[in-house]
């Protein structure tokens, strides 16, 4: 009897572990199909902001171009900006660096603005680029710093709702995932029209999955 019972025992608990096995089976290969979804989502969200980043480039470019070809035709007005603008070429010199991938150059150039021209016309866009720059080198408190002078400094600006979903991009490579969930829902709050915001709605959805 004492043997038949040992035997029913051993055989429910081969049924019970059988069942916790099969369990966790089912929990791992839920945890890889939802890692699988987090870095397509992320990827997505990565490419989309390589080809934002490009097209803030060729619109820079197109617009400094088309700033030139004016200048040259006299259709400036003599008391805006002389055909010799010294902030511009810097931009302009800057922009062309950053395509190129020379970096540091470029770092050098938009840092040259910021100091010599601090409530220029192309001050924001250069505290916007030296972010992009120090987040590219994982510098991220400094990336943080020129995003929070755009913000903070030029509400307004194109490109202050791009530098809050930074800011908020930023908080989730520290993951510090409930400060970078309050960035997005600001931009979305104050920029609902952006492409920032559309960004940062897709990060929150992401962050809650």
């Amino acid at each position: 009897m004492a043997l038949f019972s040992s035997l029913i025992l051993f055989s429910e608990e081969s049924e019970s572990l059988e069942i916790l096995y099969k369990k966790l089976e089912v929990l791992e290969q839920e945890i890889s199909e939802l890692r699988n979804l987090l870095e397509e989502n992320s990827t997505l969200v990565d490419r989309s902001l390589e080809l934002q980043q490009q097209r803030y480039l060729d619109l820079d470019n197109r617009i400094l171009e088309l700033s030139k070809s004016t200048q040259d035709q006299g259709f400036i007005q003599p008391n805006v900006l002389e055909s010799e603008d010294p902030e511009r070429e810097l931009y302009r010199e800057a922009l062309v660096l950053f395509d190129d991938s020379r970096y540091a150059e470029a770092l050098d150039l938009f840092s040259e603005i910021i100091i010599s021209y601090p409530q220029g016309m192309y001050a924001p866009d250069a505290y916007f680029w030296s972010g992009e720059l120090f987040l590219a080198q994982e510098m991220l408190e400094d990336a943080k710093i020129s995003f929070n002078n755009v913000v903070d400094r030029f509400p307004n600006h194109l490109r202050a709702p791009d530098s809050l979903f930074k800011l908020g991009e930023i908080s989730r490579l520290d993951e510090d995932f409930s400060s970078a969930t309050n960035f997005y829902k600001k931009v979305q709050e104050i920029y609902p029209e952006s492409g920032a915001a559309q960004l940062a709605k897709k990060s929150e959805e992401n962050l809650k999955q």
